[in-house]
């Protein structure tokens, strides 16, 4: 079993930094670096990348009917639209070749839910958190459940595509789990999260 000082970090080199225009000024999103590790107990040293993160929010917006809204997002990587639930980066510095968090997992939510969707939530529950990556990252995802929404105004960053805002029932959403319609992993775990409390339960069909 690995202990807390199993581990030394010989060597950090931050390779590349990805730093966005947005319209609150550039943004410092996370680092890319090359990382040297000794194992003491064993006297190995690997060395691997590692994308270090401050961390993402993200929300599963309910609707006073129980639908839960999704937006239709397209993903430059991926060079597709996506069905997926409104997320964020939390605002973050660099610190000894680390991102620090330097606004609160709820804070984030509650810009983000607004910017992207137009929704502004009297309660934000958090659900869970856990990594995205941890082969490769240490960007964790804090899910919330964010009730008692109010429809204000949307307000898009630079370079954000949001072509359809819109509210599922739980058994569209199941239909669209088992069909793969929805293939965004941070939303397919909010929705895991949200529908695994209905009294029904997740019940996806594999043929």
């Amino acid at each position: 079993m690995a202990t807390e000082n199993q581990f030394e970090w010989l060597e950090t080199k931050t390779e590349f930094r990805e730093i966005r225009a947005s319209k609150h000024g550039e943004e410092l999103r996370w680092l890319i670096n090359r990382e040297t590790i000794l194992n003491r107990a064993t006297g190995e040293t690997v060395t691997r990348a590692a994308l270090r993160h401050p961390g993402i929010c993200v929300m599963v917006p309910f609707l006073d009917d129980g639908q839960i809204v999704l937006m239709r997002q397209y993903r430059y990587a991926a060079n597709e639209a996506l069905w997926e639930l409104p997320a964020g980066t939390l605002a973050g510095r660099e610190e000894n070749a680390r991102m620090i968090a330097v606004e609160t997992p709820e804070a984030c939510a509650a810009r983000e839910l607004l910017e992207e969707t137009g929704y502004e939530a009297a309660q934000l529950e958090k659900a869970c958190e856990c990594y995205a990556m941890p082969g490769s990252s240490d960007e964790i995802m804090h899910i919330f459940f964010a009730h008692g929404l109010t429809k204000r105004e949307q307000s898009l960053d630079i370079g954000e595509v949001i072509y359809e805002v819109r509210g599922f029932s739980g058994e569209e959403l199941t239909a669209m789990i088992a069909a793969g319609k929805i293939r965004d992993a941070k939303t397919l775990v909010g929705l895991f999260m949200a529908l695994s409390r209905r009294p029904e339960g997740v019940q996806i069909a594999v043929d």
